[in-house]
């Protein structure tokens, strides 16, 4: 098992961080690697389905994850129940007055022909997240998300 984690400080509220986590609409935004997200059931609470089809290393990918927590404005993870790989994301927001720390945490194992490299695979994802994460907070506190 993997694991690597993510923080930043973003100049927003948690509310409007979280409202842009949970904004499957707006996630390839910001998310290079996601083409299109869909939320299984419709509404958004512990074991709703989220499916994320994407490109990861030309691959196209579709991969379902379940909803594990979801505590508006504090708490949304989630982990894979189909996908190349397994993937627990678990994203914990600190309201610190006008900026928010966001602190993600991943764990992952890769399957199938990503587990050939699995070594170049991590330092890859997490520069992916990396990216991703950068992303949000820029279009957050430029104020278009």
């Amino acid at each position: 098992m993997n694991e690597f984690k993510i923080e930043l400080d973003i100049k927003c509220s948690a509310e409007d961080v979280f409202a842009a986590l949970i904004n499957f609409e707006r996630v390839p935004d910001w998310n290079p690697s996601v083409v299109e997200v869909n939320c299984a059931n419709g509404s958004l609470e512990i074991g709703s389905k989220v499916v994320y089809v994407g490109k990861f290393l030309g691959r196209r990918f579709t991969s379902e994850a379940q909803v594990t927590e979801f505590v508006p404005s504090t708490k949304y993870s989630s982990k894979t129940v189909s996908a190349p790989f397994q993937l627990d994301i678990s994203n914990t927001l600190t309201s610190l007055g006008d900026v928010t720390h966001l602190t993600s945490d991943f764990r992952g194992e890769s399957r199938g022909f990503f587990k050939l490299a699995e070594p170049v695979m991590v330092r890859l994802t997490k520069k992916l997240f990396e990216t991703s994460m950068d992303n949000l907070k820029a279009l957050l506190e430029a104020g278009v998300l």
